[in-house]
């Protein structure tokens, strides 16, 4: 049940991103800077790291909503190195080097950062995987 209650708050998060382009400012109003998302990402990965539970950090003032799988599984990392801002999406997205506990090589894997408040970042596999792509 609580499992259907957070992908439900998923589904709405996501339709209120999608939605935030239609009227009013346009969707460049929620879109964080390059700089804004790093520090999100960066807040985010540093929290897995020091073994904070998954689900919403605090940063400063803002709330940030983290969508990643394994870390709510409880894998751990050692270390993170966030890379290149990917062009494309509107949405700011990262190249980020992984290194998972017990694992033998780093991961390459990519983050989306979205929203103003909340700031929501998604592990891409898992942003396609709630968004059905």
């Amino acid at each position: 049940m609580i499992r259907f209650r957070r992908i439900s708050c998923l589904g709405v998060l996501l339709l209120t991103v999608s939605l935030s382009g239609c009227g009013g400012d346009g969707t460049e109003a929620y879109v964080q800077t390059s700089e804004s998302a790093r520090a999100a990402l960066e807040a985010s990965l540093t929290a897995w790291k020091n073994g904070e539970p998954h689900g919403t950090i605090k940063s400063g003032d803002t709330e940030i909503d983290v969508f990643d799988a394994r870390w709510r599984d409880g894998e751990k990392i050692d270390s993170f190195s966030i890379g290149e801002e990917l062009p494309g999406d509107p949405h700011k997205e990262f190249r980020v080097t992984l290194r998972l506990t017990g694992a033998l090589e780093d991961e390459e894997c990519t983050y989306k950062v979205m929203g103003i408040d909340p700031i929501l970042v998604f592990r891409s596999e898992d942003y396609d995987t709630a968004t059905g792509m």
